[in-house]
């Protein structure tokens, strides 16, 4: 087991933008890979379902679900919010294993008809299954109101039972129905998920977020005061957030996306560094984030495979009223970002809603797909379409969705990816607002140039790391370059996508090395590894015997052990509930090493 900073962490670290861009155009000319395409698979796959809602604030920003293998049979299942109107209740589409989906919402207790919001998936629990968590403005025809919030605890695979009262986290503000998103990350390192609620109520304000602390026993405590979250911030219009490590300490920062900022009630996105003891530090002012006008959706990912993650914001492009859309915060290190979204060419994406950064077509460097469109038939932006910006591996994008068949517009909402088939490429679901689910299938030709990898993490055999591998980054090494994919179960915008790495590795035919860095600062590393896989990697498992930690079992384990004769403790290696001879021969036994 190895516990330095992996040498991937420490590769292609260029000093400024030029430097970098220098490195990408020498990397890009190196790898081929096929043209992105899609087509609409809706129908065939099963995914048949629209939302529609009414009685909320802004009810128009509604339209969201998540993604997450519910029944661990190996197949991403998808979970929708219907809104609840016409008195239909959430769908729950499992996975068939081929690609097709058969909703088995009833049967797994998916029976509540209510105003849902958003969603987020984590094994809360950590009992290996995993959990969803729902906001909600509440029961379909009444007022809209707090406190309807679902937490629904996984059954063994078999059905879900939402304890979100019993565990104290039904309430967000409980004033007012105000909740937008959520998200789980582990902000403590406590080895178990934690979860943000965040949103906006009608008066300008901050008290609709909540942290609540995990417990360890399935109930949470709020602790958004005492961490110190929006402390001295003014009101936050929370649309987005996730828990992602951007500056390599092994804590997770809370990004937020935040709406309003161009209207002045509100003081848009915030970057709140970890301090590490538990408490939060808004970095946002003199970082170069927080620019936007009306933050909306976000996503983390790598532009230029430096092994720093960049932070992609969505917003309005609308020059009339100067306001002037996405942007994208390249990380520089040290929590400083430079905006790049203009050099980029990823500023206009019109009504922007979520997003994900994902390499579509498996050329090594990281692609982005937005979803766009207001709800009103009269705005400008009513039937504007999504976009699919191809990285050219120089920095800059290339806007292809019409031209690769990603074709989608009237009031997309939240956007995920997925690869429901299990064919590598990973497919992209948006939901809309007031209308039907779309899943635009990933049609990549797979040639010897769009070879990949798809990593998901089991952390159940060690204690003190969060479920799934929230937390943890994996980079993959092949052909000389090094990529980085970072296991967050962030909310782009109302939903989540799967909680894999998926890593395009173009022409490369061998992988050199695929390295976990875990969040208690340990790494695995596998070497040689065949391309064109889905694998999941777990930690290595401290050995037994090595009572002191050491690494190695040696004179100083024996003193433990003999120190322990006749009781039990971590030096009962047999677990038969004493210390004794047995227990000494499992020690010998592994003498010198583990």
């Amino acid at each position: 087991m190895q516990t330095t900073t992996p040498r991937a962490a420490r590769m292609l670290r260029p000093a400024s933008i030029a430097s970098f861009l220098t490195v990408l155009a020498v990397v890009s000319s190196e790898a081929g890979a096929a043209d992105a395409a899609f087509s609409d698979g809706t129908a065939e796959s099963g995914l048949v379902a629209t939302h529609a809602t009414a009685g909320f604030v802004q009810m128009q920003y509604a339209g969201g679900g998540a993604i997450g293998d519910f029944n661990n049979d190996g197949w991403q299942d998808v979970f929708f919010i219907s809104g609840g109107s016409g008195n239909k209740p959430d769908r729950l589409f499992l996975n068939n294993g081929d690609g097709t989906f058969t909703d088995r919402a009833a049967e797994w207790g998916l029976t509540a008809i209510h105003k849902g919001k958003s969603a987020c998936v984590g094994d809360f629990d950590n009992d290996g299954w995993l959990d969803l968590y729902v906001t909600s403005a509440g029961p379909v025809g009444q007022n809209a109101a707090p406190g309807h919030h679902k937490l629904y605890r996984n059954q063994g695979g078999t059905g879900f039972v939402n304890v979100a009262a019993s565990a104290g986290v039904a309430f967000a503000d409980p004033t007012a129905d105000s909740a937008w998103t959520a998200t789980f990350g582990d902000y403590d390192l406590d080895g178990d998920l934690d979860l943000f609620v965040g949103g906006f109520a009608g008066t300008p304000s901050n008290t609709e977020h909540r942290l609540f602390r995990n417990n360890g026993d399935g109930t949470f405590t709020n602790v958004t005061t005492t961490v110190g979250l929006f402390a001295g911030v003014g009101p936050v219009a929370a649309l987005s957030a996730r828990f992602v490590d951007v500056d390599d300490d092994l804590y997770p920062e809370l990004l937020v996306g935040g709406d309003f900022k161009a209207t002045g009630s509100y003081v848009g996105s915030r970057y709140f560094k970890n301090d590490r003891d538990g408490t939060f530090t808004d970095m946002t002012n003199g970082n170069g984030t927080g620019h936007e006008e009306n933050g909306m959706g976000q996503t983390i990912l790598d532009v230029d495979n430096d092994q720093r993650l960049d932070w992609y914001v969505t917003s309005i492009y609308w020059p009339d009223v100067n306001w002037t859309g996405n942007k994208l915060y390249r990380n520089l290190g040290a929590h400083a970002f430079v905006e790049t979204s203009a050099m980029a060419n990823v500023f206009d994406g019109g009504y922007g809603w979520g997003t994900v950064g994902v390499d579509v077509d498996h050329d090594g460097f990281e692609d982005l797909a937005e979803t766009s469109g207001d709800a009103s038939p009269g705005s400008p932006f009513y039937a504007t379409p999504a976009r699919l910006w191809i990285n050219d591996g120089d920095g800059t994008f290339t806007e292809r969705a019409a031209a690769s068949g990603f074709i989608h517009s009237l009031k997309g909402r939240s956007l995920l990816r997925v690869d429901v088939d299990n064919d590598g490429d990973q497919d992209i679901l948006i939901f809309r607002y007031a209308g039907a689910l779309t899943l635009l299938r990933n049609d990549l030709v797979h040639d010897a140039t769009t070879s990949w990898v798809r990593v998901f993490l089991d952390t159940a055999g060690r204690a003190g790391l969060a479920p799934n591998g929230f937390g943890a980054k994996v980079y993959v090494t092949a052909g000389g370059v090094t990529r980085m994919r970072a296991i967050d179960g962030g909310v782009s915008f109302l939903g989540t996508s799967e909680l894999s790495a998926h890593v395009g590795l173009g022409d490369a035919t061998v992988i050199d090395e695929i390295l976990v860095r875990w969040p208690d600062g340990t790494t695995t590393s596998r070497t040689n590894v065949a391309i064109n896989q889905t694998l999941t990697i777990a930690p290595d498992v401290a050995c037994a015997a090595d009572l002191d930690g050491d690494g190695a079992v040696g004179p100083t384990d024996l003193g433990a052990l003999l120190g322990a004769w006749g009781s039990g403790g971590n030096a009962d290696l047999d677990a038969n509930g004493t210390v004794d001879p047995s227990d000494l021969a499992i020690l010998l036994g592994a003498w010198g090493d583990c």
